[in-house]
């Protein structure tokens, strides 16, 4: 049963707690020491909620998950470099910091999230970023602030690849393929998945993956659509 099991989280990245498999799998007291054994061989591991069992591949596991290379065949074109590449992780952190709080151990703290509002957080933990002498993560923000402002302000043609606005667009259609966050473009609104929810979980209570999140964290604007999960 135990590689049944697997077999599933390999292919579908979770178990829903009402499935069979999930059921036998608690039913025994070492049965998920066998399935996380199980799945530190292929360098993935398990975070388990009340409703569900993901399967995550582990930071360095090429094979499940996404290498650098993998990442930026997807979310630059051929034509640019690196330091679009890390703009787009760069709105990733910042799509994170403004949805969870950064304390260990934090939780979220909004429901949902506007393009307009990302872009704006973005541009200003960017200019931020230029005055800041603590930086974990090593983020060039001048080059960044640099490519950045040469680049398009035009909603109307967000997909174009010289707008800002294809950042988080191209982000946008990675995340919701890889089911963490859905998407409502007639409300321009980004709501997450529980799957995010139990990734981040992991992320914020570790101390290196907390640093860094923290070094783009500007202070919170009270946003009318914020709440307490």
């Amino acid at each position: 049963m135990i590689n049944e099991i697997l077999y599933q989280l390999l292919k579908e990245r979770q178990l829903l707690a009402v499935d069979p498999m999930y059921v036998w799998l608690m039913s025994g007291t070492d049965h998920l020491d066998q399935l996380e054994s199980a799945a530190a061989a292929f360098e993935c591991r398990l975070t388990q909620t009340k409703d569900c069992l993901y399967l995550f591949p582990s930071q360095d596991n090429q094979f499940l998950g996404y290498s650098k290379a993998d990442l930026k065949a997807v979310l630059i074109k051929s034509n640019q470099n690196d330091v679009h590449y890390y703009l787009s992780m760069f709105a990733l952190l910042v799509l994170l910091d403004m949805f969870y709080s950064t304390e260990y151990g934090g939780g979220r703290v909004r429901t949902f999230l506007t393009l307009a509002e990302w872009m704006n957080r973005y541009s200003d933990a960017l200019n931020s970023g230029l005055d800041n002498t603590d930086n974990p993560g090593n983020i060039p923000y001048e080059r960044m602030v640099d490519t950045y402002n040469n680049l398009l302000s035009d909603m109307e043609h967000r997909n174009s690849s010289n707008n800002k606005a294809h950042i988080f667009m191209t982000l946008i259609k990675f995340l919701e393929k890889q089911k963490l966050i859905q998407y409502l473009p007639e409300d321009d609104q980004i709501y997450l998945t529980p799957r995010i929810d139990a990734l981040m979980h992991v992320i914020l209570s570790s101390d290196e993956q907390l640093t860094i999140l923290d070094s783009i964290n500007i202070e919170r604007d009270g946003d009318s659509n914020a709440s307490t999960q």
